[in-house]
């Protein structure tokens, strides 16, 4: 690696920060999924050699990817009870531990880029919902970055004339907002694990997946899916890429808690970026090997304009059912999608300049905390 004067003085500093450390820390790290995943592979390996580098060997971060040491529904509580030190947590799959940030998150098909829905998730969540903290904090469990995926599609392993085609099919989706945008085409709900996907598709059990396109990519799908929905709808951002055991955290050095909050910032953009090179990759490899990517037709288009204008109504019940938002539901869902909002002219004059949206999160969000 080439050290300009500006890396060259942040790698002294960190080094000088851990020149007395007596002891290395070494933290685990739980992944549910596999080891390729865009979140590890992109993201979280990365950190883990940044931080080892910067603090000269004395902060470590071990990976156990794949659910080894949780699956994705225990995590939070695994982290909770000191088992690992940190992961990852998908509220989606313990909505009733961390009902606000599962909320918010329920309005993911308000869109499309992830670059902009990590941002907004993170500036939310971390700066501008108390009640999602205090939720997470309650279970002893820190968040400290969000991501954002890359936008789903309908992947399928047989060709469709049109999305109608989806009737009676099983389709592998998770979450309730995929969920119920896969029920309005008539298609069956099947439950897959992440790491299973691929052999469900390849046997038969499933006949589309609801992913992001990377997954035909970091999942090897292009092997087993042969017609793929060229319309993009929503970018999950309520899974917090980082979550510590809060304990632990407060038990690390200034310097450590300094050095891995340095490193937030890139571990988003990290992730982002490489979803976008994953998609441009699963792409490219999926029309390579046959991969039909199906444009929709304007009736598909205006369909999920429809269902997603309706989003807002069915979260807002959501919200007051859960008892989430305080006395105002709807402006606590309405302060999310300002947000987004903020973040899509941000990310617009960016113009994909990923140096500049990395220090847009440094300076608007990352410094604040």
């Amino acid at each position: 690696m080439t050290l300009t004067p500006r890396t060259a003085g942040v790698a002294a500093f960190c080094l000088m920060l851990f020149s007395g450390a007596a002891t290395a820390t070494n933290l685990s790290y739980s992944s549910p999924f596999p080891s390729n995943h865009t979140t590890v592979a992109k993201g979280i390996e990365p950190l883990a050699k940044g931080l080892e580098e910067a603090s000269g060997g004395d902060l470590k971060l071990t990976i156990y990817s794949g659910g080894v040491m949780a699956k994705g529904p225990a995590t939070l509580s695994t982290i909770q009870r000191g088992i690992v030190d940190s992961g990852l947590v998908v509220p989606a799959w313990v909505t009733s531990q961390i009902p606000a940030t599962d909320t918010i998150a329920s309005l993911m098909l308000a869109v499309s880029d992830a670059r902009v829905a990590a941002a907004a998730a993170n500036e939310y969540y971390l700066l501008k919902c108390p009640e999602c903290m205090q939720e997470h904090l309650k279970h002893n469990a820190r968040p400290l970055a969000f991501y954002g995926s890359a936008p789903y599609h309908f992947e399928c392993r047989q060709e469709l004339d049109s999305l109608d085609d989806l009737a009676g099919k099983r389709v592998r989706a998770t979450s309730t907002p995929l969920v119920n945008w896969v029920e309005q085409f008539g298609a069956t709900i099947v439950a897959v694990p992440t790491e299973d996907i691929y052999q469900a598709l390849q046997r038969g059990q499933a006949d589309c997946n609801v992913g992001p396109l990377a997954y035909m990519h970091t999942l090897n799908l292009k092997e087993v899916v042969k017609w793929v929905s060229d319309m993009p709808f929503g970018s999950y951002y309520g899974a917090s890429v980082l979550e510590v055991n809060d304990k632990t955290w407060k038990k690390l050095s200034d310097e450590e808690r300094a050095l891995v909050s340095s490193q937030l910032a890139k571990l988003v953009r990290d992730v982002t970026e490489g979803y976008e090179a994953d998609s441009a990759k699963a792409r490219s490899d999926g029309e390579a090997s046959g991969v039909v990517f199906a444009e929709p037709s304007a009736a598909e288009r205006k369909k999920l304009a429809d269902h997603v204008d309706a989003e807002f109504k069915r979260v807002l019940a959501l919200a007051k059912e859960r008892g989430v938002g305080g006395d105002d539901p709807a402006a606590f869902l309405q302060g999310f999608l300002d947000t987004l909002s903020k973040w899509e002219k941000r990310v617009a004059d960016m113009d994909g300049d990923y140096d500049a949206y990395q220090q847009a999160l440094q300076d608007e969000i990352f410094s604040k905390l």
